[in-house]
């Protein structure tokens, strides 16, 4: 599920608790609980004791949340004008296979920052689940903003736009190129293999019984017949898209973070560009829920599909004629699972994202029917039977 609220343009920071996500103390936490709502993200005051106890800044303690998954919380927080960090938990319930947990995610950030490959210092570490509800880490607050349904201020130029676009495919080939195979191995967690990965997904999409939607079946018998060949694999983001890169204040565009890494393994290299241009909003394709920041369909200069492939087979020298299969695994894979969270919702299970949960209803017949574009496969259509 995409993050809905990840743009990373600064949030308004309050001292106030909204009594949902975030609540004042253990008490207000608990009361949740008695009424059978979620548990919330962040606790204040002990995470604010917590914070004075470790010297992180000092007095009162201001929050804004900068991102809600389906697996875990990102949010900003501030004590005094020096003290301005990120905080990332999980969040609660078990996770899925995909998802790293909280330390491997640092390692590899920190790996990354490395490589100068736009990772935010890591400051603190918590491995203590009673502080908040769930271990967490602290990051530095890079300046800067996602072009998401704005393009950021300063890079609203049809050259900046190209730019903005070139630079996203540029430091994903920089990505690929920069960790060396060993380090690739270190986050190689076995699940990376193609025909793996699409009898896993295979698997997820028999046990969906609430619709009858053919794309499921017509897709995967389709991606497993036509699996590429392997390569050697490289470090994969899972969600490479433009609403979790973050772009630098003032022009030339250029990427000041990247965010997003807790499904990362390692993959075939046209993995996350298979997922960037099959979520790119573009004027050629029907809207979905996936579509990960409208500014690049609704603002012209944008790079198309085309292009962006062209850019990272430029940069990485690697031929892209089986890009279609990784656009349509991408987006059939991505399918099945928010037809799970469909599925949740429509059975009154709690889902991360309500209003998200319902746009699904369309949403995953459309996704299914724009996958089977990329890779020209008949049958599939944007409609439920």
């Amino acid at each position: 599920m995409p993050a809905r609220c990840a743009g990373r343009r600064r949030p308004v920071l309050s001292p106030v608790p909204d009594g949902v996500t975030v609540v004042a103390s253990f008490e207000k936490a608990e009361r949740l609980r008695e009424r059978k709502k979620p548990d919330p993200l962040l606790i204040l005051e002990p995470l604010q004791e917590y914070l004075d106890e470790h010297g992180l800044g000092e007095g009162d303690l201001l929050w804004g949340r900068l991102g809600l998954q389906s697996t875990s919380g990102t949010f900003h927080l501030q004590r005094d004008e020096g003290f301005q960090v990120v905080l990332k938990r999980r969040l609660g319930g078990p996770q899925p296979s995909e998802v790293m947990d909280l330390q491997t995610e640092v390692e590899l950030l920190k790996m990354l920052r490395g490589h100068g490959l736009h990772s935010p210092e890591i400051l603190h570490e918590c491995n203590d689940p009673s502080i908040i509800g769930a271990p967490f880490y602290l990051s530095a607050f890079l300046p800067g903003e996602a072009a998401i349904k704005t393009v950021p201020r300063g890079l609203d130029s049809v050259e900046e736009k190209v730019g903005m676009s070139r630079r996203a495919i540029d430091d994903l080939a920089r990505i690929q190129v920069e960790i060396t195979p060993d380090e690739v191995k270190r986050f190689d967690r076995g699940g990376g293999e193609l025909r793996k990965m699409v009898l896993e997904s295979k698997r997820m999409a028999r046990q969906l019984k609430m619709r009858r939607i053919p794309g499921f079946e017509i897709l995967g018998e389709y991606l497993l017949e036509n699996s590429p060949e392997s390569r050697p694999s490289v470090i994969c983001h899972g969600r490479y898209a433009m609403q979790n890169l973050l772009f630098g204040p003032r022009p030339p565009a250029s990427i000041t973070g990247i965010f997003g890494w807790e499904r990362a393994t390692a993959s075939d290299p046209l993995m996350d560009l298979g997922y960037f241009t099959a979520t790119y909003a573009a004027k050629d394709l029907p809207e979905t829920p996936l579509d990960t920041a409208v500014v690049t369909r609704e603002e012209d200069g944008f790079l198309s599909r085309n292009e962006l492939s062209n850019v990272f087979r430029i940069a990485t020298h690697m031929e892209t004629h089986d890009l279609p299969w990784f656009q349509t695994f991408s987006l059939w894979r991505e399918a099945v699972r928010l037809e799970e969270m469909f599925e949740r919702l429509m059975n009154k299970e709690a889902v991360p994202n309500k209003a998200f949960a319902l746009s699904l209803r369309d949403g995953v017949p459309q996704i299914l029917a724009n996958a089977a574009h990329f890779s020209q496969v008949e049958g599939v259509e944007a409609i439920v039977n």
